[in-house]
């Protein structure tokens, strides 16, 4: 039995001025698919993602995104937010704000759902999840990069929409960090048939967790999507990220793919 499809984007072409960054784009995304985003800076990683993701000030799109059948556009901001949690690849927060509260704030789509003291727990849930709950009454503006980061994907989690989309949410984070977050992702994937939508730079970390991989070829808006055996290999890389990539084996027999 098929997985019921979540996202489905009919022939989306993404322009700015003077490029076309994705040209007729066909995808679906089903519960439980794990899908890493690859390419190079300016690719359009990130802007397809706000697109996505219901922010597309100043961005020329042409094409269907339908969330759960619906047509993004005439989704309200409350039914997007139920049915997607989206994390940027610099996250804000306001002068003030502690940990917690930046994670609460994430749950004004189930306010009147929750009580204030089921919110926070589920809060603090959240950000042990990412390893953050001893900063929960630390002020934003204390903390580090990355530690601002495991707060906001915290945030993402508790949300608990069906999709998690998340810009570079390895950026900023030292290499525990990021094996933890990645092992977290592929769990909330296979254990609660959460689909996760995730750009990379880290090309050493697409064959943890994920199952297929969306490439921005660069050029003319081209690309290559599918599962991760039938698009991942070192050509398709070298391709996309404009540099020899190639294919090795750990010691314990693992494929990776590193920088030739």
């Amino acid at each position: 039995m098929s997985s019921p499809v979540l996202l489905d984007i009919q022939n989306l072409t993404l322009l700015v001025p003077g490029r076309t960054l994705i040209a007729d784009l066909n995808w679906a995304v089903s519960a439980g698919d794990g899908w890493g985003g690859i390419g190079r800076n300016g690719a359009g990683k990130s802007t397809l993602l706000r697109v996505l993701s219901g922010d597309q000030e100043h961005i020329n799109t042409h094409g269907i995104i339908q969330w759960q059948g619906k047509d993004r556009g005439f989704c309200t901001p409350e039914e997007l937010a139920k049915l997607r949690a989206y994390a940027e690849q610099f996250p804000v927060g306001g002068m003030g704000l502690r940990a917690i509260d930046a994670v609460m704030a994430a749950q004004w789509p189930w306010r009147d759902e929750l009580s204030a003291a089921a919110d926070e727990v589920e809060a603090m849930q959240a950000l042990e999840r990412c390893d953050v709950a001893h900063l929960a009454y630390s002020q934003w503006e204390t903390l580090s990069g990355g530690e601002r980061q495991r707060v906001s994907l915290a945030a993402c989690f508790a949300q608990k929409t069906p999709v998690l989309v998340l810009d570079e949410p390895t950026s900023h984070l030292d290499v525990g960090h990021q094996i933890a977050l990645l092992d977290t992702l592929n769990q909330s994937s296979q254990t609660c048939h959460q689909s996760i939508i995730a750009s990379l730079h880290e090309i050493g970390l697409i064959g943890r967790g994920f199952t297929h991989a969306l490439l921005l070829m660069g050029g003319e808006g081209e690309y290559v999507l599918g599962e991760l055996k039938d698009v991942v290999y070192a050509a398709n890389l070298t391709k996309a990220l404009g540099h020899p990539i190639v294919e090795a084996i750990t010691s314990d027999g693992q494929k990776v793919y590193v920088p030739g």
